[in-house]
């Protein structure tokens, strides 16, 4: 019976790595599609300018390998505790390993393999969604998917922007470039600058997908390669708007003074070239106003007594997604 039970465990981790392989992020990386395929199909706040530290090749993750178990994330219908609000981090320096379903990237922009700039809020004006794919060339299941790819962004270009991001250093933009030539494929390649994305998401395997909706907001990830181009489909219809216009998001001023405690009382004004709409902010010193996705003048109109705001900071504008904006009052005595 042991004997039985200790060949049938041999067996089991012979499979898993057949169906797994193991790799490493660097020049070293070999390369090959693989032979056969297995997997099931389930269904912006600062800018990099606040980063400093330079990436060196010694802080390069090595742990990225190709995968073509697929496995997603979505949001649940019934949660098991308490949700919260969503907030914007203020700096790319703070999100290694929260990017999960459900969060507000912070925008960013990257040089692209043709030497153009992306940006994720300005391809989020004129698209309903971006879908960001995580990838190398020496990555088969990667090449695998990308036919499949290719297919649903020349249908759904209109409203889903598409930008593969190489998680390999040696992915130079004339390596990209000739990829993406050899394979007949149109959408973006850039680099994971600073290993950004793949830091965020704690990035182990390599296709992962990560889809962000007008907010900024992550709404659906995969770890995997897609088996076909109705996969993707299925997704990107899953999560686009059901209407020609996105309908109401939420716009965030929280108002706290210089020692980061709130300031309930503050009236935020929100403003259209049409009206204005003054909001109180609770207790949390957050002022929260529900619209169209759109530009807005927005204006505080009064503190509680005892508090200052320089004027230079008194008026903002907000949009083209929506997302929280932080306000520093000084409170006196």
């Amino acid at each position: 019976m042991r004997k039985t039970a200790l060949i049938t465990a041999l067996l089991l981790a012979l499979a898993l790595v057949l169906t797994a392989c193991a790799g490493t992020t660097g020049s070293d990386q070999t390369s090959g599609a693989p032979e056969t395929t297995t997997g099931n199909i389930n269904a912006f706040g600062s800018t990099e300018s606040t980063e400093t530290a330079a990436t060196t090749e010694a802080e390069v993750p090595t742990t990225t390998a190709p995968v073509n178990e697929v496995t997603t994330e979505a949001p649940t219908e019934a949660p098991t505790e308490e949700p919260t609000e969503a907030t914007r981090p203020e700096s790319w320096s703070t999100t290694t390993g929260i990017g999960k379903v459900g969060m507000l990237l912070p925008d960013f922009s990257v040089t692209t393999a043709e030497g153009e700039t992306f940006t994720l809020s300005e391809a989020l004006k004129d698209h309903d969604l971006v879908l960001i794919n995580l990838w190398a060339t020496w990555c088969g299941y990667c090449k695998m998917e990308f036919p499949y790819l290719e297919e649903a962004y020349e249908e759904y270009k209109d409203r889903v922007e598409v930008i593969a991001l190489s998680t390999e250093y040696s992915d130079t933009a004339e390596v990209m470039m000739k990829f993406a030539k050899e394979n007949n494929l149109t959408f973006l390649f850039a680099q994971d600058e600073k290993f950004r994305m793949t830091r965020c998401f704690n990035i182990e395997g390599v296709p992962t997908s990560v889809l962000v909706d007008r907010n900024g907001q992550v709404v659906w990830t995969q770890v995997g390669a897609m088996p076909s181009t109705q996969a993707f489909r299925d997704v990107f219809d899953e999560y686009l708007p059901k209407s020609d216009t996105y309908g109401e998001v939420k716009y965030s001023v929280v108002v706290k003074d210089q020692n980061g405690d709130p300031v309930p009382g503050a009236v935020v004004s929100f403003c259209t070239d049409e009206a204005c709409h003054p909001i109180t902010a609770d207790e949390n010193g957050e002022a929260v106003y529900e619209a169209e996705l759109g530009e807005y003048h927005v204006q505080v109109l009064s503190l509680p007594e005892g508090y200052e705001l320089d004027a230079a900071d008194a008026e903002f504008n907000v949009g083209t997604w929506s997302g929280t904006t932080n306000v520093t009052v000084t409170r006196q005595g």
